[in-house]
């Protein structure tokens, strides 16, 4: 009988630190990863703004020849993303805050900020931009003392580097700052495990199914395993790696791209990998029966106030969930969203008809609106946008709300008019003449008729003429003869010795004040 040999134990090992990448927008935290990775990704972004959670891992050259792995989360830098860079920072070990030189600390940096010292992350400081003139690196590390982040240098532990995301200065400094924070830290992990990690994007693909973007913090996992992260279960059918090559496995601190989820995973949530597909539906039954269900946005709709109803459609799971909290955030004084509908894909007749049902306005981020969708959009039938910019698909949805509230109606007073005589008096038209007396008087203008300073009458001027010509405007000082026509048949009658109040109304879409 042969003995059966135990496995042996495989200690944890040094592994990759994961490094978020957060800071004001436009502050240049996508052109630093662009330099690092020499690639174009800040001038591929729709306006200029990220708006997804990127992975990438790069190989960093130290000092002394030895070459290191970095995995780099690129944040979205736009307000609307404040769930999602949290989530960066959750999902990192070290997060670099990149501050501008050259405009100070933001409302957003000291955001950022806070989420990365609730996070756990370690805290590096970029101070960008010093290739600028009007760069104040001093002034910086001034305001993050202030707000207790006492940088190296003045009188804290907290490392930082100054740098240029442009000329590329500095860069490699701070490359060997993140491997140095990540060899005092002693980030480990087992190779030998079944692989742990976060979801850190996820979307459906026409062609190839649902394709999800994984982090993984400790072991290794194989094309063919059995994956589940929450509820959603699936089979690795395709893994590939940030560089965008295929590979059969891959293990801890990878970036990696994924088929094989039956259905979308949550972003953030957290995936384990299983060789049993009865484990890992298991799993997801657990999770299923312990979880409470969110609703997009918990809030009490007014009961009386003009209420917009909304379909979300959305490229990814992360934009799906920041476009609920913004757009299903709105409220106003006149007006509120309620978001009855969100969902990652292409508009659907599915969503054509709940929005015909329920009177509802499709807000599409990034997502294709098909040839039939679209004529029903154009011959009005139903109410839909497309946006690649999110602060764009928001102020559509704005719009779509300020024409549920009551017009807004504002006067321009154009001038004054004497009535010196009147020559024919009927009910539903009178026809008199005048002096202008201040302004000017205009063919197709509005007039209230005064009689010792009380309104008698509304109508319109329809019929102006000076020297028995007819014209369409007359200014002070001339006399005209013209057609008054009230709103409404009228016992009343223009005098001689009346004066005519002459305007024009202008109707602006409703306030949402």
């Amino acid at each position: 009988m042969t003995k059966k040999t135990s496995q042996p134990v495989v200690s944890p090992t040094e592994r990759p630190p994961i490094v978020a990448v957060l800071g004001h927008i436009d502050h240049g935290k996508t052109t630093l990863l662009d330099f690092i990775r020499k690639t174009a990704v800040a001038a591929k972004e729709s306006g200029g703004i990220t708006q997804h959670i990127g992975a990438y891992e790069i190989e960093h050259t130290l000092p002394d020849g030895t070459k290191k792995r970095i995995t780099f989360l690129d944040t979205p830098g736009h307000e609307a993303f404040s769930k999602m860079r949290s989530r960066g920072a959750n999902v990192a070990d070290i997060a670099i805050l990149v501050v501008a030189a050259d405009e100070g600390a933001k409302p957003q940096t000291f955001e950022a900020l806070e989420q990365i010292q609730a996070s756990g992350a370690t805290l590096i400081v970029a101070i960008n931009k010093i290739d600028k003139p009007e760069a104040k690196p001093e002034k910086i590390k001034q305001q993050l003392a202030e707000k207790g982040v006492m940088l190296e240098g003045w009188g804290g532990q907290i490392s930082n580097q100054e740098i240029s995301a442009k000329t590329g200065a500095g860069i490699p400094d701070l490359l060997s700052l993140v491997l140095l924070t990540a060899e005092l830290e002693e980030f480990k992990a087992n190779t030998q495990e079944e692989a742990k990690g976060v979801v850190i994007e996820a979307h459906k693909n026409a062609r190839i199914g649902i394709v999800a973007t994984l982090i993984i913090k400790t072991g290794t996992l194989h094309r063919g395993d059995f994956i589940v992260a929450g509820n959603a279960v699936g089979k690795l059918k395709t893994v590939a790696l940030s560089d965008g090559s295929t590979a059969d496995s891959a293990t801890f601190s990878s970036p990696v791209v994924v088929t094989g989820f039956e259905s979308l995973p949550e972003v953030g949530e957290e995936f384990h990998i299983t060789s049993d597909k009865k484990k890992a539906e298991s799993l997801a039954a657990q999770f299923k029966a312990t979880a409470q269900q969110p609703a997009v946005v918990e809030k009490e709709i007014q009961e009386g106030k003009p209420t917009l109803n909304v379909i979300l459609k959305a490229d990814t799971s992360g934009t799906k969930e920041a476009l609920e909290k913004i757009i299903g955030g709105l409220v106003f004084p006149a007006a509120e969203v309620n978001v009855v509908k969100s969902e990652v894909g292409e508009i659907t007749d599915n969503d054509i008809s709940l929005a015909q049902s329920v009177n509802a306005f499709i807000a599409a981020f990034k997502v294709k609106m098909p040839p039939n969708i679209a004529k029903l959009v154009q011959s009005g039938e139903i109410r839909a946008t497309q946006a690649d910019i999110i602060y764009e698909l928001v102020d559509a949805v704005k719009d779509a709300l300020r024409a549920l509230t009551p017009p807004v109606i504002v006067r321009h007073d154009l001038g004054t008019l004497s009535v010196l005589a009147t020559f024919k008096i009927e009910k539903t038209r009178m026809i008199a003449g005048g002096k202008v007396t201040s302004g000017k008087m205009k063919k197709g203008a509005k007039a209230d008729v005064k009689r010792k300073d009380v309104v008698v009458m509304t109508g319109k001027i329809t019929q102006l003429q000076h020297n028995k010509e007819d014209i369409p405007e007359l200014s002070s000082g001339s006399e005209c003869g013209f057609m008054f026509v009230p709103v409404a048949p009228s016992e009343k009658r223009i005098e001689a010795g009346d004066q005519l109040e002459i305007y024009e109304e202008e109707i602006k879409p409703g306030s949402l004040e």
